[in-house]
């Protein structure tokens, strides 16, 4: 059995041979310095390639990407203009050929080239992600929508598609619509720059799920700090969020943490969760010094004012930092 397995493995060798071999050999390679970040070494690798074989679709696709990973768009374009004219069957080509022109600024030509890649294989999502960044720069809300939404089918978790289309129905006035899409975005990606414009858009809906909080020079975005119940127990589900609390205060030389609760017509209860709550703290962080977290509670709703319209939270827990400079 192993003869004619080595037999049969010999033969399919025999087979792989010619361009089939190059073009295996230049995957390879292309996949190896991709990984490596090794772009100048990949570009006078894959140069020597294509001098050496000019018609080979994928050695002229690696030098593409590699010119293109280098910001040499202008360099890039040819290679890609000749990987389509080699292969015309396939979408990544098409794409790729888009992505430079885009760089270069020629806008007409970079949608051509996505719209052909989705003739080529209609589920392409980067295709119609790039396509949909397009249709919004130019206000097509309705088209840019539909491109995000092709995105989201093929990968439900793509930031770029969650977000820019959470946008657009922010901007069409789809309340509704678009409170549900900032909260997908936001279970997804509750970090960073776009997690707090994400948060400023949602709470201008009226919708507190999610708030921008104040910490020092850091401004985070943290899940609304919910409790079991009426009672005072803080919920597992906002133990993340007082992690990412109580690693920040850890960190810091100086600084208090200030808590602040709001129940409405509670006052007894509002005590009882800021207690919770710094308990909690020191738990998950016993380095946290005592006097280094000071709680206040109030029997009255939080007033928050977005824009033009003042909304009231019956129950909130607010946090900042004081003297940390």
């Amino acid at each position: 059995m192993m003869y004619r397995n080595l037999i049969t493995l010999i033969f399919l060798t025999s087979i792989i041979s010619g361009c089939s071999m190059a073009d295996l050999s230049n995957t390879v390679k292309g996949g190896h310095y991709m990984e490596t970040g090794e772009y100048i070494q990949a570009e006078r690798y894959f140069k020597n390639v294509v001098q050496e074989h000019p018609d080979n679709d994928i050695a002229q696709y690696y030098l593409g990407r590699f010119l293109l990973a280098q910001n040499k768009a202008a360099e890039a374009l040819p290679h890609f203009q000749k990987t389509v004219a080699l292969d015309p069957g396939n979408a990544d080509y098409y794409f790729w050929l888009g992505v430079s022109y885009g760089e270069l600024g020629e806008r007409k030509s970079e949608r051509i080239s996505y719209e052909k890649a989705l003739r080529q294989n209609g589920r392409h999502p980067q295709a119609h992600l790039y396509l949909g960044h397009l249709r919004l720069r130019n206000g097509e809300f309705k088209q840019a929508k539909t491109a995000y939404d092709a995105v989201l089918k093929e990968v439900p978790t793509n930031a770029a598609a969650l977000y820019n289309r959470a946008l657009i129905l922010d901007l069409e006035g789809k309340d509704t619509a678009a409170k549900k899409a900032w909260l997908e975005y936001l279970k997804w990606y509750p970090a960073g720059r776009h997690a707090r414009q994400a948060a400023d858009h949602l709470n201008a809906l009226g919708d507190f799920s999610y708030e921008n909080h104040f910490l020092g020079n850091r401004t985070v975005t943290l899940a609304e700090i919910k409790f079991q119940q009426s009672a005072g127990s803080v919920s597992i589900s906002v133990y993340p969020s007082l992690r990412l609390i109580g690693a920040i205060v850890s960190n810091l030389n100086r600084g208090t943490l200030q808590v602040v609760v709001y129940v409405d017509k509670d006052k007894q209860l509002a005590k009882q969760r800021a207690i919770e709550v710094k308990e909690t703290l020191h738990k998950l962080f016993p380095a946290i010094g005592p006097d280094r977290i000071r709680i206040s509670w109030f029997g009255t709703p939080e007033k928050v004012i977005q824009g033009k319209k003042t909304y009231v939270k019956n129950e909130s827990v607010r946090v900042f930092l004081t003297d940390w400079k």
